[in-house]
């Protein structure tokens, strides 16, 4: 199988960390690409940015949709999935999505760990589009960017998932971002709970998909 994970911004260290994550965590025998929109900018921390992410993911995906058999968005706001899934009938999946079904099974309540305070307000309607406000302990702001040095993630990510835990009664932390990607398990070490990582929960899925030959309703919503 060949599968597309698409990085919306255009950071080339928020890719390779994602790209790293992908080879780590794929079933021998998939191929999967990274790419990143070089035209967008190096993080999608608002609105504007994810729209202009959207507008270069449209005129590009013409070609890809031919090209591969299942498509991921690493972007934890879940942009353009919606678009995609319109688009094509072939399997569309975000990390955010991924990351929040991969976390029901493990425990009661899942945290976020988000970005910056504005990106909380974003969080909360994604957890609400997805029908699981009663599963969502917490979403808290890390007050990092996309784009930031390892030693400020870990920092900020310990100190905010050790706060969801006790604080909030979190049973299960979800990194909220694809700049996140490849900390998990560092972080679980300390928190003493399942941390989730949304690249390789949205791979897994895509692969599974794939391999049941699934395809993307064009009942309705995604006609």
């Amino acid at each position: 199988m060949k599968i597309l994970c698409i990085n919306p911004n255009s950071s080339r260290e928020v890719t390779e960390g994602i790209k790293k994550t992908c080879e780590k965590y794929s079933l021998t025998g998939t191929l999967i690409e990274v790419k990143q929109i070089d035209e967008a900018p190096s993080g999608i921390e608002g609105y504007l940015d994810a729209a202009i992410a959207e507008r270069y993911i449209l005129e590009k995906f013409k070609d890809w949709e031919q090209q591969y058999d299942g498509f991921i968005i690493a972007c934890h706001s879940d942009i353009a999935i919606d678009l995609l899934r319109e688009l094509t009938a072939k399997p569309v999946i975000g990390i955010g999505e991924a990351s929040m079904l991969y976390s029901l099974p493990l425990g009661h309540k899942f945290s976020i760990l988000s970005l910056k305070r504005k990106k909380i307000p974003q969080k909360e309607d994604l957890v609400k589009k997805y029908g699981l406000e009663n599963r969502c302990a917490s979403i808290r702001s890390t007050g990092l960017g996309v784009v930031a040095t390892e030693k400020d993630k870990r920092e900020k990510l310990l100190k905010e998932g050790m706060a969801a835990v006790i604080e909030d009664g979190a049973e299960v932390i979800i990194l909220g971002c694809a700049g996140m990607a490849g900390l998990d398990k560092e972080i679980e070490q300390a928190v003493k709970v399942p941390v989730i990582d949304g690249v390789p929960c949205a791979l897994m899925i895509i692969e599974s998909l794939i391999r049941y030959r699934a395809n993307t309703s064009k009942a309705a919503k995604y006609s």
